[in-house]
């Protein structure tokens, strides 16, 4: 089928207008957040770096170092009877040997029983760590953003490039670590 040469320009020009107009609506946008003043800060690095964080880290060490014990002493049995199945597995019998793997098993289960409580507690300690020090967080931003007037700080976390004269992270770190310090 034969078009009209005046009908395809007329859809080419349709069709580049569409592409231009796109193209100038990026190109606006592009120039409405170059004029924005923006901030990054990584969060996660502020809290769990701060000396809040450190201090709850060797309590939550000190209260369950025992449990760690106990999984440190499990995964040495474990280790034990693997090595004793490899090394004694030809001699022993079959009972013998189903005995040392149900042996090896309940360790292993108690291994990993342990192991899920202390992650449930840690997470538990995590999630009340944020809840508490999340307004001190809030005023440590406002303290060091100071007169600077930023329009939009986000989230490391959600940033795939930036220069590094963006990130106010180290400034809000100092910031929550002193009003840290002065509670």
């Amino acid at each position: 089928m034969k078009q009209n040469p005046i009908q395809v320009c007329l859809k080419c020009m349709r069709f580049s207008a569409k592409y231009a107009a796109i193209l100038m609506l990026g190109l606006g946008m592009a120039a409405a957040v170059k004029a924005a003043d923006i901030a990054i800060l990584d969060q996660n690095f502020v809290l769990f770096g701060s000396e809040a964080a450190e201090e709850a880290t060797a309590q939550l060490r000190s209260e369950y170092a025992e449990q760690e014990q106990q999984v440190q002493t499990l995964e040495q049995a474990i280790r034990q009877l693997q090595s004793r199945a490899r090394t004694d597995g030809d001699i022993m019998t079959e009972d013998e040997m189903r005995q040392l793997e149900q042996e090896a098993q309940q360790r292993l289960a108690q291994r990993e029983q342990l192991v899920r409580q202390l992650q449930q507690v840690q997470n538990e300690r995590r999630s009340a760590f944020v809840e508490r020090f999340q307004p001190m967080l809030a005023q440590a931003i406002e303290r060091a953003v100071g007169d600077n007037q930023y329009d939009l700080i986000i989230d490391k976390s959600a940033v795939i490039y930036h220069r590094n004269s963006l990130d106010i992270t180290e400034a809000v770190l100092e910031e929550f670590n002193a009003l840290y310090r002065a509670q």
